[in-house]
């Protein structure tokens, strides 16, 4: 058997194989530290990126927002600051436009005219802005009497479990709404308009006092006048008296216990003399 001598491997051949490979695996490992920190860099660009554009978005989802406030405001005003903003928008307009023509070059007869179709002008703005006050009183006024009503037929949490139970006070108070309600319906016909009117007379004639007198009283004058073939034109005034004053009634803790629940002043500082219960003999 031959033994064949390999070329000889120094030390100083290994120093140099081992400092090779060590610049080798530091070039990987510096490779890997780099695509990390590259990678984590366009991480956080594109977040940053994307925050920015959905701040933008908002920003201008906030502003779409503000300006149809603002729109709505001007052609569909609901609260006392809105017409209070339309008012001073209308006297700032008035007053521009007032120091318009004095400070022109018209005549003083052109201006005088001028100043006339101004006041016009101001005078038909001001109707305009007195008539969506009343639709806007009126619109207001029934979304409290909703939610008035509603408030009064919810039912009552039970226990810690807080589970839902109606009462014999909400349920009169939930018959009470229906009734109401159908006081406030439009384009019945004389049948459909009696059978709504006889359960609000039953209703309020359990109990005896002025108001439910008066109640009753509009009751058989609206049905006497229905059977007579009147024009339902003719009882809008009529028929809103008689829903504020059984509104009135609904109102009333002596008639509907669970509005005692739901009074914006004590009952010990009203002064309510029509509900006052007539003394049995």
């Amino acid at each position: 058997m031959i033994v064949v001598a390999r070329p000889y491997f120094t030390s100083q051949q290994l120093h140099e194989l081992r400092v090779y490979k060590s610049v080798v695996i530091q070039s990987h490992i510096r490779g890997w530290f780099a695509r990390t920190q590259a990678k984590r860099l366009r991480t956080e660009k594109e977040e940053t990126t994307r925050e920015m554009k959905m701040q933008e978005s908002r920003r201008q989802e906030e502003h779409e927002k503000k300006r149809q406030k603002e729109i709505e405001r001007r052609t569909h005003p609901r609260t006392t600051q809105d017409f209070t903003t339309l008012y001073n928008e209308l006297e700032t307009w008035r007053l521009q436009e007032t120091k318009k023509i004095k400070e022109s070059s018209m005549t003083k007869e052109e201006k005088q005219l001028s100043l006339q179709e101004l006041l016009k002008k101001e005078t038909k703005l001001l109707q305009t802005i007195h008539k969506l006050q009343n639709a806007a009183n009126k619109e207001n006024k029934e979304r409290r009497v909703k939610n008035f009503l509603e408030s009064m037929t919810a039912h009552k949490k039970w226990g810690a479990s807080g589970t839902t139970v109606e009462t014999p006070f909400t349920v009169c108070a939930k018959q009470l709404m229906h009734l109401y309600n159908g006081l406030q319906l439009k384009g019945l016909t004389i049948d459909e308009r009696l059978d709504i009117l006889l359960p609000v007379k039953w209703a309020v004639k359990a109990f005896s006092c002025p108001l439910t007198r008066e109640i009753v009283e509009l009751v058989d004058r609206e049905a006497d006048i229905l059977n007579r073939g009147r024009p339902s034109k003719s009882l809008e005034g009529q028929r809103q008296q008689l829903s504020n004053l059984f509104l009135q009634f609904i109102e009333t803790p002596e008639f509907n216990p669970e509005a005692i629940h739901h009074q914006p002043v004590s009952l010990e500082y009203a002064i309510r003399p029509l509900v006052k219960l007539d003394t049995k003999r």
